[in-house]
């Protein structure tokens, strides 16, 4: 949702399209990984995670899916700490608002706008 919020920024001319880039590096650069929350959460170990690193460029696989295969996480393990990797993510929305690539009046409006139009919920950027 976050991506689709960015590029109507982008469309309707309240945000470059370098703005969004640079807001989604900033995005990507502060996603904490599942190997740090499985950590965190006691769901694996430190040898467990090097091993899933090690060996997920081989099989080019997420690190999840990777985990998955060794037998070190369940399924559910894995969906928890993806919604806990979601809920840790910083939205597009509040770093371009962070930055001040766009206002919070504008922000809200255009929110609202997706969200009657149907294209997003309200917990969007929030």
């Amino acid at each position: 949702m976050c991506l689709t919020l960015g590029l109507h920024l982008v469309r309707e001319g309240y945000v470059t399209p370098e703005r969004l880039i640079a807001a989604l590096d900033w995005q990507e650069q502060r996603r904490p990984r599942i190997g740090q929350l499985a950590l965190r959460a006691r769901k694996m170990t430190v040898r467990q995670v090097l091993d899933v690193l090690a060996r997920q460029s081989e099989h080019r696989e997420p690190f999840g899916q990777c985990a998955l295969r060794l037998g070190y996480l369940t399924q559910m393990d894995l969906d928890l700490l993806l919604i806990e990797q979601q809920r840790q993510t910083p939205r597009v929305g509040d770093i371009l608002l962070m930055q001040g690539a766009v206002d919070a009046d504008t922000l809200d409006a255009q929110i609202a706008r997706m969200v009657r139009a149907g294209v997003a919920d309200d917990q969007l950027a929030l």
